[in-house]
C-alpha cells in the first residue's frame, strides 16, 4: 500500500453540477455512499474503489459516471449480502448529516448475488446493489420507505477474489479515508478488461477512452511501465488469459472496443475519434517492457 494519502475534493465534484437538480442529487448520493464505505472499513468490511468513478474523481475525467465499482477484501459467503446491507444502511443517516445533506435519505433498494445461484462457488462472484435516495418529506421518500425505486438510483458493484497489488489511500472531503486502486493497478485492470471482452463476449467502449486519457495526462516512466506490465500479467492469468505483446492486435478486441463508442456522447458531449484513441493505447501497450517479463 502507498504511504501517500491523496486528498480528493468530492464536495467540489458534487458542486460542479448544482444547476442540474437530478445530477446534483446523484452526486450527493455518491458522496454519501463513498463515505459510508470508508466508515464501514474499520468494522472489517474493507472495499477498494476502482473503475470509472475513480478515474473521474482522482484523475478528473469528463466521463462522469456515478456507478461505483469496488473490490472486496473479505470472503464471499452467504451472509455477506446481509452484512453489507446492514453495515451501509446503519451509517447512511450519520454520514448524510455529517456532510450537510440532512434532507437526503438513502436506502438500499436491492442487492443481488452474481452469478445467481452460484455465488459461493464462482471464482469471481459479485454483489450488485442499487442504492436509492430521496429528499426528506417528498413523495420519493415515501416510495423509498416502501421499497420502491425513486428517481435517483445509483449502481454499486462489489467484486470478490480480485487479485490486488497496489492500493492507495484517498482522503475524502471531511476526512474519511477510502482505499482505492493506484494508477498502476487501475491501468493494469483496464488493460485486462479490454482483452477480456472477447472471452466474456461483452463490449466495453469506456476502457479505451479512460486508458487514453490516463496515458496522456499521467507521468508514466519506465519503472511504472514495468509495474503495470507485472500487475497486468498477474490479473490476466487469474482469468485464464496469457497475454503477450500482440494480444491487442486481435481484430475482435478492437471491434468490441469500438462498439457503441458514439454512445459516450451522452456523457461527454463530444466524443474523440476512436481510431486515434485506440492507436495511442496500442502504442503504449506495445511499449511495455515485454522482453523483461516473459
Amino acid at each position: 500500500m502507498s504511504d501517500t494519502v491523496m486528498k480528493v475534493d468530492v464536495a467540489e465534484w458534487v458542486e460542479r453540477v448544482r444547476a442540474d437538480p437530478i445530477a446534483y442529487q446523484q452526486r450527493q448520493t455518491v458522496e454519501v455512499v463513498l463515505n459510508a464505505i470508508a466508515m464501514a472499513a474499520p468494522q472489517g468490511a474493507k472495499m477498494v474503489l476502482k473503475g470509472g468513478i475513480l478515474v473521474g474523481l482522482v484523475y478528473d475525467s469528463p466521463r462522469q459516471t456515478t456507478d461505483i465499482d469496488l473490490s472486496a477484501d473479505f470472503p464471499a459467503n452467504s451472509p455477506v449480502r446481509d452484512r453489507v446491507r446492514d453495515l451501509l444502511s446503519s451509517v447512511f443517516p450519520r454520514v448524510a448529516a455529517s456532510l450537510g445533506y440532512a434532507d437526503l435519505v438513502l436506502g438500499i433498494h436491492s442487492i443481488q448475488y452474481l452469478p445467481r445461484g452460484l455465488f459461493e462457488t464462482a471464482r469471481f462472484p459479485a454483489l450488485k446493489l442499487k442504492i436509492a435516495s430521496a429528499r426528506r418529506g417528498t413523495v420519493s421518500e415515501e416510495a423509498l420507505q416502501e421499497g420502491k425505486p425513486t428517481n435517483c438510483v445509483i449502481d454499486v458493484d462489489i467484486s470478490f477474489n480480485e487479485p490486488t497489488h497496489q492500493i492507495q489511500v484517498l482522503e475524502l472531503t471531511g476526512g474519511q479515508e477510502l482505499l482505492a486502486y493506484s494508477l498502476v493497478e487501475l491501468i493494469a485492470e483496464k488493460l485486462r478488461a479490454v482483452l477480456q471482452q472477447v472471452g466474456r463476449r461483452r463490449n466495453r467502449r469506456q476502457d479505451i477512452y479512460d486508458l487514453d486519457r490516463l496515458i496522456a495526462e499521467q507521468q508514466i516512466d519506465e519503472n511504472l511501465r514495468a509495474q503495470i506490465l507485472e500487475v497486468f500479467i498477474s490479473k490476466c492469468r487469474s482469468r485464464g488469459i496469457e497475454p503477450d505483446r500482440t494480444s491487442l492486435d486481435d481484430p475482435e478486441v478492437k471491434r468490441r472496443s469500438a462498439a457503441e463508442w458514439e454512445t459516450m456522447k451522452l456523457e461527454l458531449g463530444e466524443v474523440p475519434d476512436f481510431e486515434d484513441c485506440f492507436a495511442r493505447v496500442a502504442e503504449f501497450y506495445w511499449s511495455l517492457p515485454w522482453s523483461r517479463s516473459l
